[in-house]
């Protein structure tokens, strides 16, 4: 079951919780295509430029102004009679946004992790539900973020890619079909999921993030970063080393999932890559040029994608 960008109505009123890369990217594209956006950030000077402005300058695949006529680090003025919650910051946070956000849902509200990684869905159902007024919450995750966006200025972004399609799916799994209905809103492409176990266990972004960036760490703390994480840090070698370790994933994942799908699957699916090896289709993706990389290893590719990715991976294996 599939809902196309072409679907949406526009008639939700969204909340974009996190004011990063991907935030900035979605919430810019959400505005350009109608939609009523309110963005949130819980340190607010890395967007007071957005309000100063009200709104952000969008470049690449699409363009333009958008207005973004809420922006703020209250979660509570955040999602007050919002329809549709979208949390787009790195895992690791996803405990503290379930406790911050827990006290002030209403019911019928749509909660989408975007993306889950593995396990992100569970996690917050499981903190929502120690809190009251939270049982008629629609909560789902998306396996990866629908963008490749990064900031290009205090009240700017650049969206280089929109990603072919992206699958989502509630949790519990028996209120999916509810969930894509109501994403329909969005003007997305996004695909039903078996359930969670699936979106997490095809978690790319623990394949794509660490290995390089730690096989790089000589490089990034030297130069402190300057070259592009998937073109370069990805050689010959690298790239097969994921390709086995990205084999283990997929045996893990069908154990859990009738659809696991292999990383150059996914390559192909999401940005019609071409290849034969990992190295071969990072280099045919027109979205990765102008990528740039970490700076040192205190950074999300490493604190978020090692443990909420690898490590429960692992554990289920």
């Amino acid at each position: 079951m599939q809902v196309k960008k072409g679907n949406r109505t526009n008639t939700a009123r969204i909340a974009i919780l996190g004011g990063g890369n991907a935030g900035r990217g979605l919430a810019g594209y959400m505005s350009l295509h109608g939609l009523d956006v309110a963005l949130y950030n819980r340190t607010f000077e890395n967007v007071r430029g957005i309000m100063d402005r009200g709104g952000l300058d969008v470049y690449g695949v699409i363009e333009g102004y958008a207005q973004i006529p809420l922006v703020t680090s209250n979660m509570a003025r955040a999602i007050r009679n919002r329809e549709i919650l979208i949390v787009t910051v790195p895992a690791q946070a996803h405990g503290f946004f379930a406790h911050k956000m827990a006290p002030y849902l209403d019911d019928g509200q749509l909660v989408l992790l975007m993306p889950g990684r593995t396990g992100g869905a569970l996690e917050f159902a499981h903190i929502i539900e120690s809190y009251p007024n939270t049982q008629n919450i629609l909560l789902g995750e998306a396996q990866t973020f629908s963008f490749v966006s990064r900031t290009t200025g205090t009240s700017s972004v650049k969206v280089s890619k929109i990603k072919n399609l992206v699958r989502v799916s509630a949790f519990p799994a028996s209120a999916s079909r509810e969930f894509l209905k109501r994403l329909g809103d969005l003007p997305l492409t996004l695909e039903l999921a078996n359930d969670v176990m699936e979106t997490g266990l095809n978690n790319v972004g623990a394949m794509l993030h660490p290995t390089p960036t730690i096989l790089c760490a000589g490089l990034l703390e030297s130069r402190r970063g300057g070259y592009n994480h998937y073109r370069d840090a990805i050689s010959e070698s690298v790239g097969r080393l994921i390709e086995r370790m990205d084999a283990e994933r997929v045996n893990v994942a069908s154990q859990f999932s009738p659809y696991p799908m292999t990383l150059l699957e996914w390559l192909e699916d999401t940005y019609d890559a071409e290849g034969n090896s990992l190295r071969e289709c990072i280099q045919s993706i027109d979205a990765y040029d102008g990528v740039g990389s970490p700076k040192s290893l205190q950074h999300r590719y490493v604190l978020e994608d090692i443990p909420t990715g690898l490590v429960p991976i692992s554990n289920l294996g």
